[in-house]
């Protein structure tokens, strides 16, 4: 069983003045993240196709692990056929035992999971960067 994931994570030049920050900013920035995951996994849920079963939105749930001064949100699909869906497959062509020619066709890849979790991605790291500079912090490259 393959999983769809993709974890929301700051990284760069900040990693020296994260471990002196205080203890409010790290609560602000873990209200961002986890609302920015939360958000985009109900962006996805509205988006899957509503099937007979609902497995594909069924799959998706934010996963969080926090600290005092750290979170970690993950955005995760365990739905079963959710790689086949996002990923598509190619078409198979083959012979039965008795000689029959068998055509599958192609599925076509819907690309749901990923973009949407990037999108929210850089709307985080945006609102981050904007709390940072709040705090004093001189912020480069940031995310527009």
């Amino acid at each position: 069983m393959s999983k769809r994931k993709a974890d929301l994570i700051i990284s760069g030049d900040w990693v020296k003045e994260l471990r002196a920050l205080p203890v409010q900013l790290a609560k602000e920035g873990s209200l961002i993240l986890v609302n920015s995951a939360n958000n985009a996994a109900l962006q996805i849920i509205n988006t899957y196709p509503k099937g007979g079963t609902g497995n594909l939105a069924g799959g998706v749930e934010v996963i969080t692990y926090s600290t005092k001064l750290f979170t970690r949100a993950t955005v995760v699909n365990r739905a079963p056929l959710a790689f086949i869906y996002e990923n598509g497959t190619e078409a198979r062509h083959y012979v039965t035992e008795a000689g029959v020619q068998h055509e599958t066709g192609r599925m076509p890849p819907a690309h749901v999971f990923d973009p949407i979790v990037r999108r929210w991605q850089r709307k985080a790291e945006a609102r981050i960067a904007a709390l940072f500079a709040k705090w004093g912090f001189t912020v480069t490259n940031a995310a527009a």
